[in-house]
Parts: structure tokens; C-alpha cells; sequence
């Protein structure tokens, strides 16, 4: 397996070293086609799909034209539930239905990677040995985003692991910054972010996940 070396950091925003990393993760070819495809994949499957409007069949009414065929000098009317109507039955309205469509495991895992790598490609993709939080507290971890570069306001995805419980929980209250776990790391969250953080204990499981 081909690698490359990325930088890691400590918490006070020190590079400490450098990390050899899986080349077709962080540094695997960008398909915008792809990221485009599944970003809509994924944005399908969140869509409840409940819109529902009434028909002419089930608005309230109809059953007696409203008056004879001719002689009254105006249209010709058989019902008062007919979509032309004030109050009658919507004509092609939205019906409850599915949004999702297929996208293949390969496709997938290619455009994650592809994000991936591109905020890597961009420089905005930080490995960090350690948050080093001992306690939870969100004024500590929100130091460490800023040694990172990762200024107030700004967009950032952090990848933790189980061992990483008080980063989680410290980072679950600055605006802006989403933690998750390496199964959870998705193409949308990292597009719509500005920085990806990977603990260095995230980085192994996250090359295995993709490999």
C-alpha cells in the first residue's frame, strides 16, 4: 500500500512530527462529479417524502352539478371539486413517495475519499496526537481547534474515536464543530465544513474502514 506523510500536531498546535498515511485516503484523486452524487444521495435518504395534497376525488364536495349544461350564458360545470375551482382538488400534486436512489459501496467510499483529500490537498486537514483534555471542558478543547487554526466561527469536522469520550463531549457545545465517530464521517459534513481534524488514534481504523 502506497503512503504519504502528513503532519501531526500536538494540542498547543506544535508539529511534533510527521504521520505516514494511506495515500488512497488522504491523497486519492478528486472526482467532483462523484462528491456531487453522493452529496444528493445522501441529502434523498434525509428527505421524509410525506408531502401529500388532495385530489378532486377527496376534497369536500361534488356529487350535484352546479347548474344545467346551457342557457345560463357561462362555462359548462360538473363539479365544484374540480382543481379549477376555488377549494377543489389539486391537479398532479405531490403524493407521498421515496427520494432515495442506489449508489454503490465503491462509489461512496471513492468520493469520501475524495473530500478526504481534497482538505487535505488544501491544507485544511489536521492530525493531532492528543487533545489532551483530562476533563471535560469545552474552553480547552475550543484552544486546542484555535492552535489548529481553527478559528471562532469557523466550520470544522472532528474524527474521535471511543477513547476521545471528553473531546466529544467538550466539543459538543462550539458552534460550528461536529464531532464523529470514524463510521460516522460522511461526504456532506466534510464538504460542509471548512477543516477536518483527525486524532491520530482515528487514523488507522478510518484507513481500515476505506481500504
Amino acid at each position: 500500500m502506497s503512503t504519504t506523510d502528513i503532519a501531526l500536531f500536538d494540542a498547543n498546535g506544535a508539529e511534533v512530527g510527521k504521520k505516514a498515511v494511506a495515500a488512497s485516503v488522504f491523497g486519492a484523486d478528486v472526482n467532483t462529479h462523484l462528491l456531487h452524487q453522493v452529496v444528493r444521495w445522501q441529502r434523498a435518504k434525509k428527505r421524509a417524502g410525506t408531502h401529500k395534497v388532495k385530489t378532486r376525488s377527496e376534497v369536500r364536495g361534488g356529487g350535484k352539478k352546479p347548474w344545467r349544461q346551457k342557457g345560463l350564458g357561462r362555462a359548462r360545470a360538473g363539479s365544484n371539486t374540480s382543481p379549477i375551482w376555488v377549494g377543489g382538488g389539486v391537479a398532479h400534486g405531490p403524493k407521498p413517495r421515496s427520494y432515495e436512489f442506489r449508489l454503490n459501496r465503491k462509489e461512496r467510499q471513492a468520493a469520501l475519499c475524495g473530500a478526504i483529500s481534497a482538505r487535505n490537498g488544501e491544507g485544511k486537514c489536521k492530525a493531532i496526537t492528543d487533545f489532551g483534555l483530562e476533563t471535560i471542558k469545552t474552553k480547552d478543547a475550543a484552544r486546542v481547534l484555535a492552535n489548529l487554526g481553527v478559528e471562532r466561527g469557523k466550520k470544522a469536522v472532528v474524527v474521535a474515536t471511543e477513547q476521545d469520550a471528553n473531546v466529544v463531549k467538550s466539543l459538543s457545545n462550539i458552534a460550528g464543530v461536529k464531532t464523529l465517530p470514524v463510521d460516522g464521517l460522511n461526504v456532506y459534513d466534510l464538504l460542509n465544513a471548512e477543516f477536518l481534524i483527525v486524532t491520530e488514534s482515528s487514523i488507522e481504523p478510518l484507513e481500515s474502514r476505506l481500504s
